[in-house]
């Protein structure tokens, strides 16, 4: 099931998957995140969506997040991990360069940082892993949101905290 929700100028697609075992996936992506000229055809209303996430309300459930972020590279700062490793090796006959990788993380939380360069260096994919535990409410998916952008926010551009809500 996709619903496309619009808040503004901004646009979100949803995808719900459950079945009777009660293992539910949820999805929510931008239209940037999908190859340029298509976007998901909507099959179902947020409000059908709604309805069905209604009967797992107020349940405390095992969460397993994933945020995907592309950046430019050049905004990662000197310092980054990503940066300091990604540096291409020399010799007069080949060249070698790390283009991706995973890091493990601790005492935060996320658990897991991926990364892999794009277009020829220019861009860094960054993909941010969480396991937790969370109460299904409406604020939901905005908290999770919250969190993977201010883990990027910090553990990937060194920043301190998120300006974004």
């Amino acid at each position: 099931m996709i619903a496309s929700v619009t808040h503004g100028r901004l646009q979100r697609f949803i995808r719900l998957c459950f079945n009777e075992g009660g293992h539910l996936h949820l999805d929510v992506a931008t239209p940037a995140y999908f190859e340029r000229g298509w976007m998901p055809k909507p099959t179902h209303t947020w409000l059908q969506i709604q309805g069905l996430l209604s009967r797992f309300m107020a349940q405390k459930i095992q969460v397993r997040a994933a945020g995907v972020f592309l950046l430019p590279f050049e905004k990662l700062p000197e310092s980054s991990l990503i940066r300091v490793l990604s540096v291409e090796s020399k010799t007069p006959k080949a060249s070698m360069k790390l283009t991706g990788g995973a890091f493990s993380v601790t005492g935060a939380p996320i658990q897991k940082i991926t990364w892999s360069l794009e277009d020829d260096g220019k861009e860094v994919e960054v993909r941010l892993r969480s396991t937790l535990k969370a109460t299904v409410n409406e604020m939901y998916l905005v908290d999770l949101f919250r969190l993977l952008n201010e883990s990027l926010q910090v553990l990937v551009l060194g920043n301190e905290k998120s300006n974004q809500p």
